[in-house]
């Protein structure tokens, strides 16, 4: 388990982190030290190191080898969030979303919500959002492929697109920026929901397959060649 904990955390500095400035921490980590690790990246996030606030909120949200602490891996990302942090805001945002769906699964199985449940959690969701957006609308890819995620995640859950159409607007806007920026998952997604829409969307769809195809994704070519073959 320790060495599954390791890998994991690897992964973050790999990602999220800034090597250089967290190298210490992850030595001290991976002998076993803990504490001392935790210490280093708490002094380099004071120092407005945002990488190493990100790590060590990233840390505590998912409780690898600490106890987890929401509150305070929260403030940590928000923090680095609001430094100017892409990375920050879409650690941020994504946590959240899944704290808070875990939240309202174990809700619903015990309580029937009321309209005021619904509203609160709507609102709750609407906020870690708000950080994948402040992202996404700074250019980071993985900030609108989330948060366009996020959206369909929600309307899929409601009741469909028909239902949610200002949300629904709102997802191909955040796809669609992303598919622009070079995102292979956000083109497919894209290029299937038109797809399931309805055929005069079928050109939209051949497109976005030929993009995703152009990009390197050999199943979009299949399915650009399914779609041009039938004369979209």
């Amino acid at each position: 388990m320790k060495n599954v904990v390791w890998v994991l955390l690897f992964m973050i500095v790999s990602i999220y982190g800034d090597v250089s400035t967290t190298k210490r921490a992850m030595d001290e980590y991976k002998k076993g030290n803990i504490n001392k690790a935790i210490k280093l990246l708490e002094k380099s996030c004071s120092s407005k190191e945002v990488n190493a606030c990100i790590n060590l909120g990233y840390i505590y949200v998912r409780g690898l080898s600490v106890k987890k602490d929401y509150v305070r891996g929260f403030t940590l990302l928000k923090k680095a969030c609001d430094s100017g942090s892409n990375k920050g805001c879409v650690v941020l945002g994504n946590s959240m979303i899944e704290e808070e769906g875990n939240l309202w699964y174990n809700f619903q199985k015990s309580k029937n919500p009321t309209t005021e449940d619904k509203k609160q959690h709507s609102k709750r969701l609407g906020i870690a959002m708000g950080f994948l957006k402040k992202a996404c609308e700074k250019g980071s890819v993985v900030g609108c492929n989330s948060l366009g995620g996020a959206y369909w995640n929600n309307i899929q859950q409601n009741g469909g697109i028909k239902k949610f159409p200002k949300l629904a607007k709102k997802a191909f806007w955040a796809l669609t920026k992303a598919c622009d920026l070079g995102d292979i998952r956000s083109c497919m997604q894209l290029g299937y929901t038109y797809e399931n829409l309805d055929e005069k969307y079928f050109t939209k769809a051949s497109n976005l397959y030929k993009k995703a195809c152009d990009l390197g994704y050999k199943k979009a070519c299949n399915d650009y060649k399914r779609l041009h073959g039938a004369g979209y």
